[in-house]
């Protein structure tokens, strides 16, 4: 079976469901496709049972900030309705001395009811006349082709296609350039080529029990550590304790092929020698690898476009959260006026 839209959106981040929601309320037509059962990206909250309840954790991006207008603007509907608050002003940071204080700065912004709950507004809408985006899951993306039409069909995975007048490539740029290589400018493939990851094992504890800590994240100097989180002091109701451990790029790239198993038994290792045996008291761990987890070196624009096909994601203009949203919201810019008729 084959569907049609305006825009075919493949990756369901931040950045195609921001740019789906705007080229929505243009009157567009928009289809999103996505190769997990989830939204959100690197956004990702993890659902953990334990003893029948479910317990949330971020594993991905920790929180995110608002320094410029076009999300802060957002920010005190999305307060309004519970989806975000504010966590924290900035972190303390644990260096070979000891833990230094930092003085006040901007917010930083997390979601109770975990960090994919944003993705979920763009994707649901937060305006009275919004109405859901398509989505399909598990709907992997293994070709793409020129349709007669001049716009884009994409060939899943069971064989299915779908098709769009334009085509928005929302996933980290390596992917972007192995799936569209052979349609690209030489222009556009060297830009996406000059972009640079690095990765990142993330680590999840659910704790027994939870000394008496005076931070609810701390950024750490460290050769295997970088990040620590109290991730439950995110959440409307913080229990159990959860701390999440975020290994440093440097030793996540060297170990980066490690099994799972093996990455979260070194880190909570590393993480014991730091905070003390408690760490290792865990009701339930998991590790997960984020191999593109921050872009080091970005395109210079907030997306990358070649007509009717165009790429988008963190790696333009700037990283994390609110560069994929700026990057989303700038793409449905362009094509709104490319689309025009």
């Amino acid at each position: 079976m084959e569907h049609s839209s305006d825009v075919l959106i493949v990756g369901a981040g931040l950045a195609g469901l921001a740019a789906g929601r705007d080229l929505a309320r243009a009157g567009l037509s928009v289809r999103i496709l996505d190769k997990s059962r989830g939204v959100s990206g690197r956004a990702a909250t993890r659902w953990l049972e334990l003893n029948g309840k479910i317990v949330r954790v971020d594993h991905g991006a920790q929180y995110f900030t608002a320094k410029n207008d076009q999300l802060r603007i957002l920010i005190p509907d999305l307060v309004k309705h519970g989806i975000v608050r504010e966590w924290a002003q900035g972190f303390p940071i644990l260096r070979h001395n000891g833990i230094k204080s930092r003085t006040a700065g901007h917010p930083r912004y997390v979601c109770p009811d975990g960090m994919s709950t944003l993705g979920k507004v763009f994707l649901q809408g937060l305006e009275s006349q919004d109405t859901p985006l398509p989505l399909e899951t598990k709907a992997l993306v293994v070709g793409l082709h020129k349709s007669d039409e001049a716009g884009w069909k994409v060939e899943l995975e069971d064989g299915q296609v779908r098709s769009g007048r334009a085509l928005v490539l929302n996933m980290p740029a390596p992917q972007a350039l192995e799936l569209a290589n052979e349609w690209l400018k030489p222009e556009v493939r060297i830009a996406l080529q000059a972009v640079r990851y690095t990765p990142c094992w993330a680590a999840v504890l659910v704790l027994e029990h939870l000394p008496y800590l005076d931070w609810v994240g701390l950024e750490i100097e460290h050769p295997v550590l970088a990040w620590a989180a109290l991730d439950h002091t995110k959440r409307a109701v913080p229990d159990p304790p959860v701390l999440v451990l975020h290994a440093s790029a440097a030793w996540s790239q060297r170990h980066l092929e490690l099994s799972p198993a093996e990455a979260l038994s070194q880190i909570i290792e590393a993480a014991q020698e730091l905070f003390g045996e408690w760490v290792g008291q865990c009701r339930t761990a998991m590790a997960h690898r984020w191999r593109y987890a921050l872009p080091t070196q970005t395109h210079p624009w907030p997306f990358l476009a070649q007509d009717n096909l165009v790429f988008c994601g963190d790696w333009c203009g700037g990283p994390r959260i609110e560069g994929a949203l700026e990057s989303g919201w700038a793409t449905a810019e362009y094509l709104i006026e490319y689309l025009k008729p």
